[in-house]
């Protein structure tokens, strides 16, 4: 079921999420597909159920900035919820073969009268993006390049004192707003300096404990 281990439904009954899937409708995406370009209406909530979804903006220059990377069980639209503008301002592109649950607005409003508790999951999940998003601008404007990788790298570690990443490089020079080559340059010196180790292209040990 593609509701089942989605985090803001997976607390229903069996019975009830029975109900929130009759709504749903699971559409396969392919690689270099969008669930939506900018300027198309926000009229529905997305749950990515399999896959990995980009999400970025343009600027006027016509240079992506990378937003987030949504992983299974994430979600993207639902500031249609919310009022205000009534046209995406970004784009959601498909990174690999993806499956994704879609709920109209519509059909939304109708299971948040009936189940309140997924609102609450959905403003939970919507408050943590905020400030994270407050928090990546903030790094942007106070902090030069290297500084930015490095918390990142701090607040991504896992238990185990391994960064893994879940974007391509490029995407994440895109969310730290510097170049590719920049972002090479940095790692590179990270590991010359012996504060992380490299284990393969996608993976780095934590070394120097102070950057923690």
């Amino acid at each position: 079921m593609c509701v089942r281990n989605v985090p803001i439904f997976n607390h229903l009954t069996e019975e009830e999420m029975n109900e929130v899937f009759e709504k749903v409708e699971s559409r396969s995406y392919e690689k270099d597909d969008h669930l939506y370009m900018a300027g198309d209406p926000k009229d529905s909530l997305f749950v990515l159920h399999r896959g990995k979804v980009r999400i970025y903006r343009l600027n006027e220059e016509g240079k992506e900035q990378l937003i987030r990377v949504l992983l299974p069980g994430d979600f993207t639209g639902e500031l249609a919820l919310f009022g205000g503008e009534k046209l995406h301002d970004s784009y959601a592109e498909i990174v690999q073969d993806s499956r994704v649950c879609e709920i109209s607005k519509a059909d939304l409003y109708g299971l948040l009268k009936e189940y309140p508790d997924i609102g609450i999951k959905i403003i939970e999940r919507f408050s943590t993006r905020l400030n994270e998003v407050e928090q990546q601008a903030t790094n942007i404007a106070l902090m030069n390049s290297e500084e930015r990788l490095i918390e990142y790298i701090r607040t991504h570690v896992d238990d185990e004192d391994f960064l893994r990443l879940k974007m391509t490089k490029k995407d994440l020079s895109s969310y730290l707003s510097m170049q590719p080559e920049t972002l090479t340059r940095i790692f590179k010196k990270l590991e010359a300096d012996g504060m992380i180790g490299k284990i393969d292209n996608r993976t780095y040990q934590v070394l120097d404990y102070s950057i923690l």
